[in-house]
C-alpha cells in the first residue's frame, strides 16, 4: 500500500515538474509576443513636416494593416518647397528594419499632393517596417543647374567635361507596429473613398485643436489670471504696513501684474477667434465632401446612361 502512494505521488511530482518546463518554455520563447516592448519607437510622426529631400516635405497622415491580407496602406502628403519649376515625382520601395526584406509597393491613389499606396506581403510578425520614398527631380533642370555650377567654376565647358547631377535624395518613412492600426477590413478603396479619408483625417485633426484649445488652453490662462489676481490682493493689504517708497514699488508690481493679466486676456481672445476659425473650416470640410459625393454620384449617373 505504501509502495502505491509512494509511486502515486511520484507520478505527480514528475507531472508538475513537466508542467513547469512546459510553462516555462512556452513564457520564455512567446513572452516577445504578449509583454510590453520597451525598445523605442521608431514610429515617424503623424502631421507633422518631414523634411530630408530636395525639393519636397511629407507629412503622414495614417499607417494600417491588415494581418488577414497582410496588406499595409500608407496615407501621406507631399508639399513642394523647393524652388524648382518643375515639381520632382516619387518612386517608393518598402523594406523591412531588421531583416532588410523587401516588400511589394504599389501606389494605388495619387491626386495634387495625396498619395495612398499599398506595401504587400507584410508578416504578421514584423515590427518595423521603412517606407522609402525618392524624389526624382527633373532631368533637365539637374543639367541646367549642374551646366551652370560648372561655368560658374571653369568658366567655360568643353565637350570632354562631365555634368555633376546629384543622386535622388530619399527619405524614409518609418512605421512601428505599436503605431500602426489594425485594420481587418482594409483593403483597395475607389478614388472618391480616398478623397474623402484625407478630408476626415483632416477633420479629425481640426477637433483636436478646437478640443486642446477649449479644454486646455483657455482654462489655463483663466488659472493664470486667478493667481496673478490672488497676488495682486496679496500686495494690496501689504500697502497698509508699507512707507511711501514702498508703496510706490508695489503699486508698481500691482500695475505690472494688471498689464500682465490683460496680455492673458487678448492671448484668450486670439485662442477664441482661432477656435472660431477651425469651427468654420469643420463646417467647410464637411461640405467638401458632400460635394465630393455629390460629383461622384453624377458622374455615376452619366456613365450608367451612356452605358
Amino acid at each position: 500500500m505504501k509502495l502505491k502512494i509512494n509511486k502515486g505521488m511520484e507520478n505527480k511530482f514528475y507531472f508538475s515538474l513537466m508542467l513547469f518546463l512546459i510553462v516555462s518554455f512556452l513564457f520564455f520563447f512567446t513572452s516577445k509576443w504578449w509583454m510590453y516592448d520597451d525598445n523605442p519607437l521608431k514610429q515617424t510622426p503623424f502631421f507633422k513636416e518631414i523634411t530630408g529631400l530636395d525639393q519636397t516635405t511629407l507629412i503622414l497622415n495614417k499607417w494600417s494593416y491588415n494581418p488577414k491580407t497582410k496588406l499595409m496602406e500608407v496615407m501621406f502628403e507631399t508639399n513642394h518647397t523647393g524652388t524648382d519649376t518643375v515639381k520632382p515625382t516619387f518612386a517608393f520601395a518598402a523594406k523591412a528594419s531588421k531583416s532588410l526584406e523587401s516588400y511589394p509597393v504599389k501606389i494605388v491613389y495619387e491626386q495634387d499632393n495625396q498619395y495612398v499606396v499599398h506595401i504587400q506581403n507584410v508578416p504578421e510578425k514584423y515590427k518595423v517596417i521603412g517606407l522609402f520614398v525618392k524624389e526624382i527631380r527633373d532631368q533637365k533642370l539637374l543639367e541646367s543647374e549642374a551646366r551652370d555650377k560648372l561655368i560658374a567654376e571653369k568658366g567655360s565647358q568643353t565637350a570632354t567635361d562631365k555634368l555633376d547631377i546629384p543622386k535622388p535624395k530619399e527619405k524614409i518613412l518609418v512605421g512601428d507596429y505599436r503605431k500602426i492600426s489594425v485594420n481587418p477590413s482594409l483593403k483597395k478603396q475607389s478614388n472618391v473613398d480616398y478623397q474623402i479619408a484625407f478630408v476626415e483625417l483632416e477633420m479629425k485633426q481640426i477637433a483636436k485643436q478646437i478640443m486642446t484649445l477649449e479644454k486646455d488652453q483657455l482654462p489655463l490662462q483663466d488659472e493664470i489670471i486667478k493667481n496673478i489676481r490672488g497676488e495682486i490682493q496679496q500686495l494690496e493689504s501689504e500697502l497698509v504696513y508699507k512707507t511711501e517708497a514702498e508703496k510706490q514699488d508695489v503699486r508698481r508690481q500691482i500695475a505690472q501684474k494688471e498689464t500682465s493679466i490683460e496680455k492673458i486676456k487678448e492671448k484668450q481672445q486670439h485662442y477664441k477667434e482661432r477656435i472660431q476659425e477651425l469651427q468654420n473650416k469643420h463646417e467647410k470640410l464637411i461640405e467638401k465632401i458632400e460635394i465630393i459625393r455629390s460629383g461622384a454620384k453624377k458622374k455615376n449617373a452619366i456613365e450608367d446612361k451612356s452605358a
